[in-house]
């Protein structure tokens, strides 16, 4: 037969269209002690404690008619109309409690003003918010991205391959590359992921090879014309196996009108029913694989029932018209068996077959084409159940096993006809995109399987694993979901989590493209970079497989190094490349914000930078990120004269006189200097130049420290909501694959509680997570 060329051919792909989020990322902080919540319908909260606030401090610049950063605060009414606003009051919480606004030259407001403010945002606005809405936010359809697609690959073929890498770069939103609004398709993507199926089942898959062995000839240059109610028959002794069977069929005198007869092939036990040639005249070459039993010595090749009237229609003026005048077909009209060989045998045993083909081909077939369908069907069931990480219904399986038959049908082994069957689902919108189908917009809970994709795509970035599968189906997922949690984040698979998870909120992918100057760091290599990056995320996973408090993330007095970094700390003792648990003399190092991964990519490749360490602790670690600085503000004089003329310090001291940069320095210098004492690849150091380094500050607010110890003890004692709000949301937005709504104040307000209350241990935000209604329903409008 003509070989079936699968290899270019294209399945039928849904492209899912892709919800763009326009909302502005949610900044919830935490606030001075809020007012005492007040009874509705008392009085204009709004007008009372809030309109007599931004009057004084913030009107000057923020009316409609002249709306800085697009903020107008006078076009509000009363309460009724400040609280249908999603988007501003937080906005504004940000900038009064961040203290970027008002600009440090303008009047201030006191600390009851202030409590007034944030105290009506908490209590009145944030609550309306969230009880006006029932349903959880939708959550965005998303494609897997290429971690994601490279770990499920893995777990479902157990094969690393690594495909996903070949892919287009996937695109951040909110800060993580597996927000759905930011995870566009391109036809780019389309046809990667169809190359990458296709590879990967080549990878899994094992196919019989026929060609390795030599042609054992059945006919010879003879010719056997089909008799109508009978076969062609010859005996040959076959060793018991696989062979692949190759006979040549011409068909003569019959009418190219009449459709094709059926064929059976058979070989003992074993048979094939396949279409004949449809062409007059035209020699045809066939292959099928077939199976030799003990004992088998019959091959046959017969009309199926019910065909010989097909095969012996002629027309009367083509009764004479042979191939070429080829005198061997001359007055034998019909069917001519031409010759027959056969390649084998192929060994029966799977043993020797790698774990990837075993674990796809659960199913051996037995004897004719019955049996090689029914388990194609179980095989195709089995996979596509786990590759679509839910329950496939009979008529799904089905139209995938058209595949299958479309391959069997044309010839192609066992193997092969799964293999392509597969692919197609490695190429489908079920497998690629974490999908949970409904056609109505109204707020449900999910399913357990959707609940158990959503956990391991959180905990592991990839798929379900036979525990979670088999809790889902028995309907007892959530009330088991702690014990899931602490199972997964146990399991190897979640250093997963820890590499993207942390890897973002801490920006440590970005140690990546970090040069320090050669010259002047000559010691910093990929070795020492690689365990930076090694040492941040082994603490933040014994942080959490240990359930610590997460305030450890700021300040302990343990870290973890091998002999590269101990040697890059002075720490003595430690050799050889693995990575352990060391204790500290000094607090120098404990906590992530004196670790060198962190000092190293928020410095400049030949000086520190306070501004970078100083924005980086206000964003990363307490969520309040200050504004881009103005386009005309001058550079920092970096000349060597400058250098020798002071510190850097003292240098940056002039550099924000300018009123336009002062507010937002005041923030983040006094955090930044803090950490002067560890040079630009996170080396402790006493001196910048020839000068002494001075790391003391203080911080708006009038609290005060020595050096980078004390600050790490601040921030752990006067900054925990902050930091621990700051860590939910990061978590929420992770685990949800979604920018935050105002409404999900409430579900991070709960978890602070939940992990306030149990003495801050780390577990308690991601049982918070996956317990809240934002997690567990699939959302929508109600």
């Amino acid at each position: 037969m003509n070989t079936l060329n699968f290899k270019r051919m294209r399945y039928g792909f849904t492209a899912f269209g892709i919800v763009v989020l326009l909302a502005l990322p949610l900044r919830i902080i935490t606030a001075l002690p809020a007012a005492t919540a007040r009874e509705p319908g008392t009085e204009d909260a709004f007008q009372t404690h809030v309109m007599p606030v931004l009057e004084r401090y913030c009107f000057d610049c923020h009316t409609t008619e002249n709306p800085e950063a697009g903020i107008a605060l006078d076009r509000f009414d009363d309460q009724a109309a400040a609280i249908k606003d999603e988007k501003t009051w937080l906005r504004v919480r940000d900038a009064m409690e961040g203290h970027i606004m008002p600009p440090v030259n303008k009047p201030q407001p006191s600390l009851k003003e202030l409590d007034s403010l944030i105290g009506w945002i908490e209590n009145d606005y944030l609550t309306a918010q969230c009880g006006q809405r029932e349903s959880a936010a939708p959550v965005v359809i998303r494609r897997l991205n290429r971690q994601e697609y490279n770990n499920t690959i893995r777990d479902l073929l157990g094969l690393e391959l690594q495909l996903a890498d070949d892919f287009p770069p996937d695109d951040i939103g909110f800060g993580y590359d597996n927000v759905g609004s930011a995870l566009n398709l391109s036809p780019v993507h389309i046809e990667k992921y169809l190359d990458a199926a296709e590879l990967a089942l080549d990878k899994a898959i094992v196919l019989p090879e026929a060609d390795k062995f030599s042609p054992i000839e059945l006919i010879g240059l003879k010719t056997y014309p089909l008799p109508p109610n009978g076969a062609v028959e010859f005996k040959h002794t076959l060793k018991p196996g696989r062979y692949q069977v190759e006979f040549s069929l011409v068909r003569v005198g019959i009418a190219e009108s009449v459709l094709p007869p059926r064929l059976v092939i058979g070989f003992g036990k074993d048979s094939r029913t396949v279409d004949a040639v449809r062409v007059q005249d035209e020699t045809v070459v066939y292959r099928y694989w077939l199976k030799v039993a003990e004992g088998d010595s019959q091959v046959h090749v017969a009309l199926a029932p019910g065909q010989a009237e097909s095969a012996n229609v002629v027309k009367p003026k083509e009764i004479a018209a042979n191939v070429s005048g080829d005198q061997r077909y001359a007055g034998n009209r019909g069917l001519h068996v031409d010759s027959m060989v056969v390649r084998g045998p192929l060994a029966l045993k799977t043993e020797s077959l790698p774990e990837s083909h075993r674990r796809i081909l659960v199913c051996t077939p037995e004897y004719g084409d019955q049996s090689r369908i029914d388990c194609a069907r179980q095989v195709i069931a089995k996979f596509a159940e786990r590759a679509y990480r839910r329950p496939v219904p009979p008529d799904e399986v089905d139209r995938i096993l058209q595949i299958y038959r479309l391959a069997h049908d044309r010839g192609e082994s066992y193997e092969r006809g799964v293999q392509l069957a597969l692919t197609t689902v490695l190429a489908s919108p079920q497998f690629l995109f974490l999908v949970e189908p409904e056609n109505t917009p109204a707020d449900r809970p999910l399913s357990g399987f959707e609940l158990a994709s959503r956990l391991s795509y959180f905990l592991w970035s990839s798929m379900p694993d036979a525990a979670l599968f088999r809790e889902a189906g028995e309907g007892t997922l959530n009330a088991n979901l702690r014990r899931q949690v602490v199972r997964m984040l146990n399991d190897p698979k979640s250093d997963k989590f820890v590499e993207n998870f942390a890897g973002q909120w801490l920006q440590l992918r970005r140690l990546g493209g970090v040069t320090p100057d050669k010259d002047l760091f000559p010691d910093f290599d990929d070795a020492l970079r690689t365990a930076m990056v090694k040492e941040t995320e082994q603490y933040f996973a014994y942080i959490l497989r240990n359930n610590r408090s997460a305030l450890e993330l700021l300040d302990s007095n343990y870290t973890f190094v091998n002999e590269t970094l101990a040697r890059h700390y002075g720490i003595e003792g430690v050799t050889g490349d693995a990575f352990r648990q060391v204790a500290l003399a000094d607090r120098r190092r404990g906590g992530v914000l004196t670790q060198a991964s962190v000092l190293t990519l928020t410095s400049n490749p030949n000086r520190t930078s306070p501004v970078k360490r100083g924005q980086w602790i206000l964003q990363q670690v307490l969520g309040t990120p200050p504004p881009p600085p103005p386009p005309e503000v001058p550079k920092l004089d970096e000349s060597d004269q400058a250098a020798d003329a002071g510190t850097l310090r003292e240098r940056m001291q002039i550099h924000r006189t300018d009123p336009k940069c002062s507010s937002c320095h005041q923030q983040m210098d006094p955090l930044g200097f803090a950490l002067e004492n560890y040079d630009a690849v996170g080396r402790w150091r006493t001196k910048d130049g020839q000068f002494p380094i001075d790391p003391s500050g203080e911080l708006l607010g009038g609290d005060k420290f020595a050096d980078a110890q004390e600050l790490k003890q601040l921030l752990g004692a006067t900054a925990t909501k902050k930091f621990a709000t700051t860590l939910i949301k990061n978590m929420l937005t992770y685990g949800l694959g979604r920018g935050l709504e105002v409404y999900d104040y409430c579900t991070i307000e709960d978890v602070r509680k939940q992990l306030a209350a149990d003495d801050y241990r780390i577990q308690n935000v991601i049982f918070g997570i996956v317990e809240s209604k934002a997690f567990q329903s699939r959302g929508g409008v109600n």
